[in-house]
């Protein structure tokens, strides 16, 4: 049952469900986020932590505990409903009289699901998560009125020396195995007006490497009146932003254009980096999935993309246990990952989601030869992970001084730019600049070097403490 009252009357087009938990009055102004997925729900975290702390509410970590806990959910895997579960259960326990809201794809998707949980008040769909500050002043017993104004961005990015940035959200493809249209609805793309608002306000705040992240950002302004392409974008934000380097999230291959490469090939302000997913290396399942490739032209392409870029790294995704995935087609893709310049896997057993036309499939694969499939490819992964590291050895590359490897290291962690992250000894006062560094060594699965000097591409600012 959807939630009467005040809440329905100043939403009356979302989707917002009580939940079985009490949803006593609540007092105290303070909250927590726990966030599970993907960097889009990491930028829309941000922006709920950015505008409930402008209406004066104090942020706490998970375990300090709070008045209000919001659990930004993934929709995925079962397994990312089961943290999303668990993490709902942890705030009840760490608070037991906190009120419990959970958001995101999960919450979209399945929110019958999550509102008979007794530790859940209040569940609120994706087209709503921006309103929470709002639902969460009202039910302290503040006035406020549906129609205030949120603030569209964000100033910093709590707990981490880069920054993500929402660019588009939605997916307009079919793959039989996804529910996340569902979830996130069809492409829409960030007017570019306001994606360089965006940036301009974190590099003024002294963030010098922000990720362009969405759901599927290789079709970045497809909907937009003047078909801005993803490389338009790029090139506006190099040119009006000063030494800020961009980073791209995961990029589906057929949106991968020469002039991205270019792009990549040409500057030091675009990061040698390309997630691209794959998902499989056997030509049946990518068609049962509904992938618009074939495993011939992928392979044609990363070779050509690691051939045009110097020094670039490619990762990929890889579902194992598809429905149908016989021996035979696994073998194909273990041979064809081995085979290519690849630098990592993200390696997913494939869960079945109610509402995906994979689901109702019936030939699954069982539980247990998945996970040996899995543990096969995670191996081969590292493999290729620690090859590509040992071949940096001796290079000189622009990284991001990230902050302390853990409190009492020390080292520093720096993440080049061909996303390589390389122990240093420097002053913590470097935090959040981007810095010529030496690799000189490798070390039980760690790369070691040395800063060479102070001067990065562009304007390198010292960040203050964002770490």
């Amino acid at each position: 049952m959807e939630v009467r009252g005040w809440i329905t009357t100043l939403f009356p087009c979302y989707r917002i469900y009580r939940g079985a938990g009490k949803m006593e009055q609540a007092n105290g102004r303070t909250f927590s986020i726990a966030t599970f997925g993907c960097k889009l729900n990491q930028y829309e975290s941000e922006c709920l932590r950015h505008n409930l702390e402008r209406r004066n509410w104090l942020y706490r970590r998970f375990e300090e505990g709070a008045d209000f806990y919001i659990i930004n959910s993934c929709t995925v895997t079962g397994k990312s409903d089961s943290r999303c579960r668990n993490a709902a259960r942890k705030a009840r326990r760490i608070s037991p009289n906190a009120t419990v809201i959970i958001t995101g794809c999960y919450a979209e998707v399945q929110p019958d699901e999550l509102r008979a949980m007794d530790v859940v008040d209040l569940v609120v769909d994706n087209k709503a998560k921006e309103s929470i500050p709002v639902i969460m002043s009202r039910m302290i017993g503040e006035a406020e009125s549906a129609d205030h104004t949120e603030s569209p961005g964000i100033e910093s990015f709590h707990d981490h020396a880069r920054a993500f940035i929402k660019i588009q959200e939605g997916c307009n493809a079919s793959c039989t195995y996804c529910i996340i249209p569902t979830a996130r609805g069809n492409s829409r793309s960030v007017p570019v007006a306001q994606v360089l608002d965006q940036v301009k306000v974190l590099a003024d705040n002294n963030y010098n490497e922000i990720v362009l992240t969405g759901t599927h950002i290789g079709h970045y302004g497809n909907d937009l009146p003047d078909r801005t392409r993803l490389a338009d974008l790029i090139e506006r934000i190099m040119h009006e932003t000063k030494g800020v380097r961009l980073r791209l999230s995961s990029i589906e291959l057929n949106t991968i254009t020469p002039r991205l490469i270019e792009l990549i090939t040409h500057t030091d302000l675009l990061a040698s980096h390309l997630h691209i997913p794959l998902q499989s290396g056997d030509d049946d399942v990518l068609s049962a999935m509904r992938r618009p490739y074939t495993s011939r032209f992928f392979a044609e392409t990363v070779v050509e993309i690691a051939s045009t870029i110097n020094g670039v790294a490619i990762g990929t995704d890889i579902i194992v246990g598809f429905p149908g995935e016989s021996d035979e087609c696994f073998d194909n893709t273990y041979r064809l990952l081995s085979k290519l310049p690849l630098t990592y896997f993200h390696v997913f057993r494939y869960s079945r989601r109610p509402g995906t036309p994979a689901a109702s499939i019936r030939d699954q694969v069982h539980p247990e030869l998945k996970k040996r499939r899995s543990k096969k490819l995670i191996s081969l992964g590292k493999h290729k992970r620690y090859g590509f590291m040992k071949s940096q050895i001796g290079k000189k590359e622009i990284a991001l001084v990230q902050g302390p490897h853990h409190r009492f290291s020390r080292f520093s962690t720096v993440l080049t730019g061909n996303y390589c992250e390389v122990q240093v000894k420097c002053s913590t006062s470097l935090s959040g600049r981007l810095l010529p560094v030496k690799i000189s060594h490798y070390s039980r699965g760690r790369l070691y070097g040395s800063i060479e000097g102070t001067d990065g591409p562009g304007n390198c600012r010292t960040r203050e403490s964002h770490i």
